[in-house]
């Protein structure tokens, strides 16, 4: 009824389980990775140019939120964003200086739902300058508004 040797059956049933369960893993990565390139191109639209030399840019995967959520001490690289993002619940973007466009710097959640920026925080959840804020808030965020409609259309 049982295995001469149950031991190394169970072990042999556990790799396989192990292995099948990688596989699969590797499909769902690889699926989350395509949606989220998809969305991120589909919002392109919405980077811009802003300030003197700043860029509002949007996130391409979901490797950038984790290492902008490192580089900034906060949670955008946790907690689901990625699903919100290619769930089209909210888009990420980064603020970059013109000068130092690969060092993390500013990062916004926007609502596409709502048409609201929902959070907006620097280095360890700081508020950003608020010439940068201003900005955001009086120009892109109307500018992105009126893209978004847009794209529904």
């Amino acid at each position: 009824m049982y295995p001469h040797d149950f031991e190394k059956c169970h072990e042999i049933r556990i790799d396989q389980y192990h292995t099948k369960k990688a596989e699969e893993d590797e499909k769902q990565r690889k699926l989350l990775y395509e949606k989220f390139s998809k969305i991120s191109n589909k919002y392109l639209t919405l980077e811009r140019l802003i300030a003197k030399d700043n860029y509002c840019l949007v996130a391409k995967s979901p490797d950038d939120l984790v290492k902008e959520g490192q580089a900034l001490h906060h949670c955008v690289g946790k907690m689901g964003y990625d699903q919100k993002f290619v769930n089209e619940e909210t888009l990420i973007f980064f603020v970059r200086t013109q000068t130092n466009p690969e060092t993390p710097f500013v990062t916004l959640e926007y609502s596409i739902k709502s048409h609201k920026i929902l959070q907006c925080y620097a280095d360890h959840n700081t508020r950003p300058k608020q010439e940068i804020l201003n900005y955001l808030n009086n120009v892109w965020l109307p500018y992105a508004n009126k893209q978004i409609k847009k794209l529904a259309i």
